[in-house]
């Protein structure tokens, strides 16, 4: 058997290989674990942006009306076990490494994966959260795709409640395809037959595209600004209120701790999952407990702001365009500094001058670093340097080896009193809130 910690090492050396599409790997290992995914209610989300987010608000808002939920999300910040919790609980390290141990056991031992190939570590973990889930017997399954759709690992089951695609744009290009509308392809992979699908607000190259899909497997579609929206949005320091008007159903004076705009589109697109439920008699909806799930949401790196020796951090592990623009106008929004402060790095296979064109026209000063974690993915901050300078030669920009250095150069190097925004991958915030001694209760 494993111990928690020699597992991690195991998938360490996994996360390294090359992603081979296909479910014929995570199908084998289900079905060696008797198909836990089977029989279960399923909420599964895809999407470029906020599906994350909206998967916790899910997640949140059932746990509210009492249910026991298992939540599947990636990545993680801290922990690994922050991928597969319950009701908020993190899976048990035990548990953990024991699965893993077993199910490197089924694929070693079955000749059938030497024509297949070796499931990847996300197939390993969404192998291991099913069987978590169904060992807990859990009500619902919230369940995050890791990317794409189509050929993602937890695309493996076939009868979801409900599906949910959040916004869509461009990222994992060398995977998805290289325009919205092949990246949308994968994304709408997860529409079933008959099953409901939330939607939130598309360019019309990628709602035409899903739109199609849903038409041919006869799911129903709910589109927010067309079926559901938000209105009456006031914002405060911390938390952002405002009110849900459906066909059937008006909401007012809601709350969330998660700040920034986008996230009030993804509590919608969760309030509205809600609403499906109760219309298929599967749960009783409740006003207030509306309110609680919302108010009690809330995801570390995500926005998150941290006041510490008298700093003022922002943690937003945004890695794409889209994020970053999101990200710039949180930070606009709510604190209307002209600068700011930046400590960035990214892996390799991102969008890097896309992600850095938008942010640093209100960046002061720039920390460039990279993460302990994803060594193999991880982009050399001299390369950073490169492409800043390349587009914005006046910067002040210095070159940090490590997560720590940039923590204690911080110190030195900014020497005003802007915010300082720690992002570009979500590696780099969870190594950095380590060093703000900011943890969770594992």
């Amino acid at each position: 058997m494993f111990t928690y910690y020699e597992a991690l090492e195991f998938l360490g050396k996994r996360e390294k290989r090359k992603i081979k599409p296909g479910l014929e790997r995570i199908e084998r290992i289900l079905q060696s674990l008797d198909n836990p995914q089977k029989d279960k209610k399923i909420i599964h989300i895809a999407g470029t942006k906020g599906k994350g987010s909206t998967s916790t608000f899910i997640s949140n808002l059932l746990i509210s009306h009492k249910f026991k939920v298992g939540l599947y999300t990636s990545p993680h910040l801290q922990s690994f076990r922050e991928r597969i919790s319950i009701n908020k609980k993190l899976i048990e390290s035990k548990y953990f490494g024991e699965m893993v141990y077993r199910i490197k056991e089924i694929y070693e031992k079955d000749d059938y994966f030497n024509e297949i190939g070796e499931p990847s570590m996300f197939e390993i973990l969404t192998s291991l959260a099913f069987k978590y889930f169904d060992d807990e017997k859990v009500d619902f399954i919230v369940l995050e795709t890791g990317l794409g759709g189509r050929f993602d690992a937890t695309n493996i089951i076939s009868d979801p409640i409900v599906t949910v695609i959040t916004k869509i744009d461009y990222d994992h290009m060398d995977i998805l395809g290289n325009t919205l509308k092949e990246i949308a392809f994968e994304k709408a992979g997860i529409i079933k037959n008959e099953r409901p699908l939330v939607l939130s607000k598309q360019e019309k190259e990628v709602l035409d595209v899903i739109l199609q899909r849903a038409n041919e497997m006869y799911s129903k579609v709910y589109i927010e600004g067309v079926d559901f929206n938000t209105q009456d949005i006031h914002i405060e320091k911390d938390r952002t209120f405002f009110t849900y008007k459906s066909k059937n159903n008006y909401f007012e004076d809601l709350g969330i701790k998660l700040l920034g705009m986008f996230q009030v589109s993804n509590s919608s697109l969760s309030i509205k999952v809600i609403e499906i439920l109760n219309d298929l008699n599967i749960i009783n909806l409740d006003e207030k407990k509306i309110k609680k799930g919302l108010s009690d949401s809330f995801i570390a790196g995500r926005g998150e702001i941290v006041k510490k020796n008298g700093k003022i951090y922002i943690l937003d592990g945004a890695h794409n365009a889209i994020s970053m623009k999101e990200l710039k106008n949180f930070i606009e929004t709510y604190f209307r500094y002209g600068k700011i402060n930046m400590i960035f790095g990214i892996l390799n296979d991102k969008d890097i001058e896309g992600v850095l064109k938008v942010i640093l026209p209100c960046v002061e000063k720039v920390i460039l670093t990279a993460p302990e974690g994803a060594k193999e993915r991880r982009t050399e901050p001299s390369t950073l340097l490169e492409i800043i300078k390349n587009n914005f030669p006046e910067k002040e920009v210095i070159i940090t080896k490590n997560i720590k250095e940039s923590f204690i150069e911080s110190n030195k190097f900014f020497n005003n009193n802007y915010p300082i925004l720690v992002t570009g991958s979500f590696y780099v915030v969870g190594e950095f809130r380590n060093y703000l001694n900011i943890f969770y209760t594992f």
